[in-house]
């Protein structure tokens, strides 16, 4: 083993054009018998281990017989030659190699480990999602690296990050495939910014002798009936990251074979060497294009077309590290900032619109509720004067039998709660809801600020009719009750209104809740904004059930009015059947009124401290 590794190291200090400059001379021949001499010999010149392939290159076999006439004889040789550089010299001089990168220089490559390895021939993959980048890595190599690279057989890629796959040829040459993901990205929380941060690191940080770019392979299905957008993108984008001095070491691999017949194929193949669109400029500039059959040979043939080259800068190398510019002032990078440009200018005109469609919509929502607001004022004035009646002659007449309520229960009050845990959402989502939907949040503060004022102002509202009951109740006079229903605003509409108008203003902003989801169904967001627009998206359905729930707590604090409204109005009916100088004592009138005065004292002590409640929800949010 050391004299072959020995013979091994000599070939490559040599080299083939020096070897018309050799002599391989045998000694020991006393040793030996003549015979097991010339045999072994013969197997020696014989064995392509040995040094058969020196002989055929030009080397001479001598032997040395211990004396200074086989030693001169040799030597003599060797002098009517004609001087040799040998291979280890050019590669140090002419090409100026260090010396780990020389043939010789890196030993029984094999017998060391991976990490003491220098001067790797880098080999760059690039192309767009599912076009095959992981398989055609995978195909070449020996097994127990094979299995570290994954291959994706769906729609979103195995790859989110630049992967470096290395190993060692049988002939000791040193490789390093490079896997990369492609631009526009399936795989989510991966944007297009951060492949190019993530390409550009590693190819400025794999610039340097040790470790050379030998080449760029860009890979391309053969299959697609159509070069789509995200094709187009990374062959934009694989141009400005080559420029046109690397094209010489770039490679086009078509993959999918198998899936086309041969003369479509051929024609598909001709169309993307052909388009000045396509890679007419790429092999024009002295890129080659080969097809990959799905084996370890067709694989292994594409990668020894590179290694023969001499090591390439790239165009966003030579910018970044010569030029000194930052990534956005690269080719490429100016060519990804255009592109986001665009999505962003055409993504504010669909918010725009939105917007605007939004602004109508509560503009008709203003106006039908102004109407709803008339015809309800109208309608209750009808109602109203219906249960007036015409004054009848009745003075003496006792008040009839009312069937009153037994009872009235306490309001609750989940929807003060549930207002203020839609508040606290509002809080919680408001860093991501900020920037698209300002304008919706200070809708959403103004309107919990005003909820609290309306709340504020019912309570005493019902304080000062309680107030007045009390004495009623108390000095028992029907010209008093008469008086207290002619109060202003009217004892049985005073408060119900109120919750009438607040669930109507939470209708609206639910509507506008709606309206803003529907467009994120709508729009077309680019993959590198959609893990926002996801998180916007179930905030703001979190955010359309809370304020579902508080619109039916609304609702049951209008139901829980009701009864109270019909006694009152029953009550009222009584007061014109009664005589305006009597009393109304022990009978259902006082019964109901004690009743009504209880359930008030309990609205008063549920709700007096609701509007502080949501007044300390509210702080944080911005107020239109």
């Amino acid at each position: 083993m050391t004299s072959q590794c020995g013979l091994q190291t000599f070939c490559k200090l040599c080299g083939l054009d020096s070897l018309k400059n050799v002599v391989i001379v045998t000694t020991m021949w006393d040793q030996v018998t003549a015979e097991e001499g010339s045999r072994h010999e013969q197997e020696l010149m014989s064995s392509n281990d040995l040094f058969k392939p020196l002989m055929d290159g030009g080397a001479t076999m001598m032997r040395h017989g211990r004396t200074a006439e086989s030693a001169t004889k040799a030597i003599d040789y060797l002098l009517g030659k004609s001087p040799t550089t040998t291979q280890i010299v050019r590669g140090l001089l002419r090409e100026k190699m260090v010396l780990e990168e020389t043939a010789a220089g890196d030993g029984d490559i094999a017998s060391k480990p991976r990490s003491s390895l220098k001067g790797e021939q880098v080999i760059a993959v690039m192309g767009s999602t599912g076009v095959g980048k992981s398989s055609f890595i995978r195909d070449p190599m020996p097994p127990d690296v094979a299995k570290n690279v994954k291959v994706g057989h769906g729609l979103r890629s195995e790859t989110n990050q630049v992967q470096p796959f290395p190993w060692v040829t049988e002939d000791g040459t040193r490789i390093e495939l490079v896997d990369t993901p492609g631009f526009d990205d399936s795989r989510e929380g991966v944007t297009d910014v951060q492949v190019l941060k993530m390409i550009a690191t590693f190819l400025t940080e794999r610039h340097g002798a040790n470790s050379r770019l030998t080449g760029l392979i860009y890979i391309h299905r053969i299959s697609d009936t159509r070069v789509g957008g995200t094709s187009q993108r990374n062959l934009r984008m694989f141009r400005k990251l080559c420029g046109t001095d690397s094209l010489k070491n770039v490679v086009i691999v078509t993959t999918m074979w198998d899936k086309v017949t041969p003369e479509e194929g051929l024609r598909r193949e001709q169309e993307l060497m052909s388009s000045s669109d396509l890679f007419k400029i790429l092999l024009d500039g002295g890129a080659t294009m080969m097809r990959h059959e799905r084996t370890a040979e067709s694989a292994t043939k594409v990668i020894n077309r590179l290694l023969g080259k001499k090591a390439t800068t790239t165009q966003i190398v030579h910018e970044m590290m010569e030029e000194t510019k930052i990534l956005e002032e690269t080719a490429a990078g100016g060519e990804l900032r255009s592109d986001i440009e665009a999505l962003l200018k055409r993504h504010q005109a669909d918010m725009e619109s939105v917007r605007n469609e939004m602004r109508e919509s509560a503009r008709d929502l203003v106006e039908d509720r102004r109407r709803t607001e008339q015809n309800m004022a109208k309608f209750s004035k009808e109602l109203y004067e219906l249960r007036q009646g015409i004054p009848m002659p009745l003075p003496s007449d006792p008040p009839p039998d009312y069937e009153f309520v037994n009872n009235f229960p306490a309001p609750e009050t989940t929807c003060v709660v549930n207002y203020s845990n839609l508040l606290q959402l509002f809080k919680i989502h408001q860093a991501i809801l900020a920037p698209a939907h300002s304008e919706f949040l200070g809708s959403v503060a103004s309107g919990a600020a005003q909820f609290a004022i309306a709340v504020e102002r019912s309570v005493g509202v019902v304080q000062q009719g309680l107030s007045t009951l009390k004495l009623v109740l108390t000095s028992q006079s029907v010209h008093s009750l008469r008086q207290f229903m002619k109060a202003d605003p009217h004892p049985r509409v005073f408060t119900s209104g109120m919750w009438t108008k607040a669930r109507d203003d939470m209708k609206i902003l639910t509507n506008r809740t709606k309206a803003i989801l529907s467009q994120y169904h709508k729009s077309r967001i680019p993959s590198m904004l959609w893990n926002t627009k996801a998180k916007r998206f179930d905030a703001l359905n979190t955010i359309l059930e809370s304020m579902r729930d508080v619109v039916a707590d609304m609702e049951t604090m209008m139901k829980w009015w009701m009864p109270i409204i019909d006694a009152l109005g029953k009550i009222e009916d009584a007061t014109h059947r009664m005589r305006a100088g009597t009393g109304f004592n022990d009978n259902a009138v006082k019964v109901t009124l004690t009743r009504i005065i209880r359930a008030l004292g309990s609205y008063c002590d549920a709700y007096s401290r609701c509007p502080e409640d949501i007044r300390r929800a509210v702080v944080g949010l911005p107020c239109n």
